[in-house]
């Protein structure tokens, strides 16, 4: 391994988050954001429509924009990519596709006992139902009545619908509508400049599932094409219409059903062979790589009810991928999937969309987090979910946090782009040591759906979730005993597999041992491939039970006597699997171990972000001396290796909370001096304050209450101010903003309603004057805006933050001591944007419940959180000045309310936020997050699984008319 390129990885291994086109564009900003960008440690983009663009998508302007960027970023050493939507799913190019009736989204739609005569029927059958059992077919006392319906239009798809994937010509209307506009726009670009293309959440309708926009109950429904009924006689040799109860109901309390696997199938080959194929070809031929994700990868049950074998299409990408939504989403087997499906095929780069619907409170901590155990499975392609080209409107609600410069922290998002393109450089390094194949059984899933076993991808069915639950535990139990394996899904093995040598080969991959679990049914061509494994030495066991059908049918018996046979436990499991190369004596440490032509690679990560590991074993398997390659600061270290044994180097280590380490055996460290990790010991002493402190940007004041009045009609009482505009859309018939809104680039293709005439008053008290108060807005090309009755002149003002934010000095004598009223006058047209407003000076705030109260600013900060301390709405930097106590050579800062921090400039992430320290006086910066300044302040889950727009109008119990705050700023400190 190269130690230079370590420690200086290019471009191809680091981020290129999704740049989020979602305002009017402008030329010279768009190029500013790519030079910060750069700054950030980004390796380029993804240039990306999303909800609040003005400017017309696929308009002229929009070319001319993609091509300057493209054109810019390789004029500076980055790459820019295109993203292939409207917002998301690709397919319906903002609705020009889907504007087209017969290349709508359909499906099949069971309606029991109807009371109408019904609309394209398809077929009916009278039977008796208890629940989604079905017995007496064709002579019970109710009807199941079958027709083909039309997805429902939705604003998110600018009012027309998601296309139909499996029909190939929609598919081709797409290609015409989007790809080859840029081919004729960006002529020599694509495939230079343009490295490639995204294409995001494709997919073939929901399953039964009740996750559509069918009906009210779409678990009702079952995806359907026009070639659906002739495809499925062709293939399967049988008539699907006579089989439809089945297919959604339980024929005679039977679970296991043919028809059921047989139509899944019919799904995915069509949806491969009409959407995915044709778009990597069209990709091909222009010379992109093409690289995204299907619709919802989070488990089998996901996977089944939307797209089917995930792993089947990413053969059908230059660089496929996943999203991995949220901070604290572990579904680690999907990028297993990927990986393993990426080295069956010969694919070298991974990609995963990542850190989307994280919220502005996610720390630096959380970033290394999410991305840790998915560089440690192979993601080399980190896609930042998201970086926003503006704040404006609804846009500052698109699932923040903004990975860019509206972020207080941009300045050293560096640390965490050089850490993660350290690590993806080395785990790409050389092959895996990987012997062992695991049979996927997402085709058990798919033989057994049926009316409502899972709804809005939330599994119902008990029987299912017994089986996602053994899925979990046979991931955990391999990775957390650091057995590397491979998932091999049954339709690749039987196109891919093959016996060489005594061992199994799947296209590029090969595997001394194959593990069946948690699988009910599978292909009999999947046991021919195994019974002649087993017979030229190979070893096949079933842990658990062994499947009772083959292709979903009883008519076989599953040959138990041919393969070893183990129960379902840890011990079991791991007692035949492939002997371990690389060992960490420790829980919740997963590993991964890589075979270079210098030597070993092995990762070991501590997926337990709330406990460190201390005075660990590791042994590996080599006679090779062994360095530490620290990813975070690029240092290269030998390890104190202990006495040798049989072959194996052990030496100790520990793992911070989170921590992840990297070791390489290879001749080249021979004349490195071995050092052992320095740790902290013993509890220190803790500081306690009050420290002088500076803030990076003015204090703020967030004002996102108002009294109103329509139309010149009576005051109304204060109400959240987004609440107010939902309210006015609602009163005049207009979709309401959120994630669903149509797009304002559509919106103004047609005239723009006027609806009423609104005013807007905002209070606050100031009890001590400050020496200057500015005002911050949005638009105010749209508003009048008076203070305590003075007209505020709105001519002039500075940027705040983002591009979207006005500041405008309040003159002198405009505010008074006790209560102050700003007032707001606007039209109020279909594309207006009522939004909280700002105040910004040298100034405390205190709150009283909803009230602001404008104080002095405190002299000095105690330890703690500054919410109390006159800072609640504070997002920049805080430096407080910390004296060192007398011999003390470190400081630890345990707990903090911010992203990171600097401690006499060093950057610290994450645990163990340890630094030396020299001299009488420490200058720890606090880089907070934007959260207690942009939302959601009144939801009252604080910590919600995922955050999106949604979360800023809560109701109810989960709304708060008082702020409601993360704590923030230095909360615990101390040295020794």
């Amino acid at each position: 391994m190269d130690i230079d390129k370590f420690k200086n990885p290019g471009i191809e291994w680091r981020g290129k988050p999704f740049w989020s086109w979602n305002g009017k564009l402008d030329k010279d900003e768009l190029l500013r954001q790519i030079d910060i960008m750069k700054e950030m440690g980004m390796g380029g983009f993804f240039m990306h429509s999303r909800t609040g663009l003005e400017t017309e998508y696929l308009g002229d302007e929009w070319f001319e924009l993609i091509n300057a960027c493209a054109d810019y970023a390789e004029s500076i050493g980055l790459e820019a990519w295109l993203y292939d939507e409207d917002r998301w799913p690709s397919g319906l190019a903002g609705g020009i596709v889907s504007r087209h009736p017969e290349f709508r989204q359909k499906a099949i739609l069971l309606e029991i006992d109807p009371v109408d005569d019904g609309k394209d029927v398809i077929a009916e059958f009278f039977c008796d139902l208890d629940g989604v059992v079905c017995t007496n077919l064709g002579s019970g006392k109710q009807t199941l009545r079958f027709s083909v319906i039309e997805q429902g239009a939705s604003g998110f798809y600018n009012g027309y619908t998601y296309i139909d994937t499996m029909n190939r010509a929609a598919t081709e209307a797409f290609l015409k509508s989007t790809h080859e506009k840029y081919a004729a726009k960006c002529g020599g670009r694509l495939g230079k400049s343009i490295k490639g293309i995204f294409t995001d959440e494709p997919h073939r309708g929901a399953l039964l599932d009740g996750f559509s926009m069918y009906r009210d109950d779409g678990a009702f429904c079952a995806p359907y094409t026009p070639v659906l009924f002739e495809e499925f006689e062709k293939r399967f040799g049988y008539d699907l219409k006579q089989k439809l109860p089945e297919l959604f109901l339980q024929v005679d309390g039977k679970r296991i059903s043919q028809v059921k696997w047989h139509y899944v199938e019919l799904l995915q080959q069509l949806f491969l062979e009409n959407f995915a194929i044709p778009c990597k070809e069209w990709c091909d031929k222009h010379r992109l790589s093409l690289t995204g994700h299907v619709l919802h990868e989070d488990n089998l049950t996901a996977q089944t009810a939307m797209s089917g074998s995930v792993m089947r299409y990413y053969e059908h990408m230059t660089a496929p991928g996943v999203d991995v939504l949220g901070e604290h989403n572990k579904n680690y087997w999907i990028v297993k999937q990927l990986s393993s499906a990426a080295r069956q095929a010969g694919k070298k780069q991974l990609l995963s969309e990542l850190y989307g619907c994280t919220g502005w409170q996610m720390p630096f901590a959380g970033h290394k987090a999410v991305g840790d155990w998915q560089a440690l499975l192979g993601i080399n392609f980190r896609c930042h979910h998201l970086s926003w080209y503006t704040m404006r409107g609804e846009a500052k609600r698109d699932y923040p946090a903004s990975i860019l410069h509206q972020s207080a922290w941009h300045k050293e998002y560096s640390h965490v782009e050089d850490y993660f393109s350290r690590f993806g450089l080395m785990m790409a390094q050389g092959k895996p040591a990987c012997d062992l194949l695991v049979l996927n059984p997402v085709e058990t899933f798919w033989a057994q759906v049926h009316l409502g076993w899972s709804k809005g991808l939330g599994l119902q069915d008990e029987h299912l979730k017994t089986l996602e639950d053994k899925y979990r535990k046979l991931f955990t139990w391999l990775l957390e005993s650091q057995v590397d394996f491979d998932y091999g899904d049954e339709e690749m093995i039987s196109r891919l597999g093959n016996v060489e040598n005594g061992m199994l080969k799947v296209g590029c991959a090969t595997y001394k041992t194959v593990l069946i679990s948690g699988m009910e049914t599978i292909r009999s061509s999947t046991l021919r491939l195994l019974e002649q494994f087993a017979a030229a030495g190979g070893k096949v066991v079933v842990a658990g039970n062994a499947p009772e059908f083959i292709d979903a049918s009883s008519s076989s018996e599953f040959p138990v006597s041919s393969f070893e046979s183990v129960a379902f436990s840890k011990d079991a499991v791991l007692s035949v699997v492939p002997e371990r190369q690389a060992v960490v004596d420790a829980p919740d440490i997963f590993g991964q171990l890589r075979v270079t032509d210098d030597g070993l690679i092995f990762a070991a990560l501590n997926v337990d972000r709330d406990e460190r590991r201390k005075n660990v074993n590791v042994r590996i398997k080599t006679n090779l001396p062994v360095a530490e390659f620290n990813c975070e600061t690029g240092e290269v270290k030998r390890v104190q290796e202990l006495p040798a044994s049989n072959g194996w180097k052990t030496f100790k280590t520990g793992f911070p909370k989170g921590g992840q380490r990297l070791w390489v055996a290879s001749e080249k460290f021979l004349s490195l001096v071995p050092v052992d990790r320095v740790t902290s010991s013993g509890e220190g002493k803790v500081l306690d304050g009050p420290f002088e402190f500076k803030l990076s940007e003015p204090n703020v004041c967030v004002l996102d209450s108002a009294g109103y009045r329509i139309d010149r009609g009576d005051w109304q009482p204060e109400k959240d101010v987004l609440k107010i505009d939902r309210q006015i859309r609602k009163e005049h018939g207009v979709l309401r903003r959120g994630g669903e809104m149509l797009q304002p680039w559509f919106t103004a293709t047609q005239p723009i309603k006027e609806l009423c005439d609104i005013e807007l008053r905002y209070s606050f008290e100031i009890q001590t004057m400050p020496q200057w108060i500015d005002l911050v807005i949005e638009e105010p090309e749209n508003f009048t805006v008076t203070l305590n009755g003075n007209l505020l002149d709105l001519s002039q003002t500075e940027r705040w933050i983002d591009i979207a934010f006005h500041r405008v000095r309040i003159p002198d004598g405009f505010a008074n001591i006790g209560n102050n009223e700003i007032v707001l006058k606007t039209p109020y047209r279909e594309n207006s944007n009522l939004e909280a407003v700002y105040l910004l000076g040298e100034f405390g705030v205190q709150l009283s419940g909803a009230v602001r109260n404008i104080v002095p600013m405190p002299e000095t900060l105690e330890m703690g959180d500054i919410c109390e301390q006159g800072f609640p709405f504070y997002s920049g930097a805080i430096s407080y000045h910390i004296p060192v106590p007398e011999n003390a050579r470190k400081i630890c800062l345990p707990e903090i309310g911010g992203a990171c921090v600097r401690v006499n400039g060093q950057i610290l992430g994450w645990d163990p936020f340890e630094a030396e320290v020299d001299g009488e006086l420490a200058e720890v910066d606090v880089v907070l997050s934007r959260r207690n300044t942009f939302g959601p302040l009144h939801d009252t889950e604080r910590v919600r699984p995922w955050n999106g727009p949604d979360h800023w109008l809560t109701e109810g119990a989960e709304y708060s008319d008082a702020p409601l705050l993360i704590p923030s700023g230095l909360l615990k400190a101390v040295s020794w």
